[in-house]
């Protein structure tokens, strides 16, 4: 949430409008904001099933319904992608832009990765699109919200 979102939940007291439920959403999401690490990493998007170093995919690429993010470990610049953090997050979000377009998918990562030796497959559930899927070999930005357990 936004922090003008958090503020809407909390009207003027004087009247004792903020309900328990808004209290506690407000509550649990400063402690999620104080308790996680973002990480943004270059990729190239592939259309193959199985990634080469510098790229990522999906199981169901830009639909609602894919259910694995298809990662290599290293990144597009040569960064080896630790999933320690990931794998033992409280919580975690992923976020793909295409670098050209700006067209978005967002995915909360609901367990821990699966190491198939130079990749991983990363379990989520797609929150969101926006726009049209990256083409093979296009730039995209990977970003990780991770909230530590």
């Amino acid at each position: 949430m936004t922090l003008d979102e958090l503020l809407a939940l909390l009207p003027d007291n004087t009247t004792g409008e903020i309900s328990a439920a808004d209290l506690r959403t407000v509550v649990s999401d400063l402690y999620d904001a104080a308790h996680s690490v973002t990480q943004v990493y270059a990729y190239r998007w592939t259309t193959s099933a199985v990634p080469t170093a510098g790229h990522v995919t999906m199981d169901q690429p830009w639909m609602n319904f894919a259910s694995k993010v298809i990662v290599s470990e290293t990144t597009d610049d040569g960064v080896v992608l630790g999933f320690g953090l990931i794998d033992s997050a409280a919580a975690a979000r992923v976020w793909f832009t295409h670098n050209a377009t700006g067209a978005k998918l967002t995915a909360d990562i609901t367990g821990p990765s699966v190491d198939l030796g130079n990749y991983r497959e990363v379990p989520i559930s797609v929150r969101e699109i926006v726009g049209n899927p990256p083409g093979n070999n296009d730039p995209v930005t990977l970003s990780l919200l991770v909230v530590a357990g």
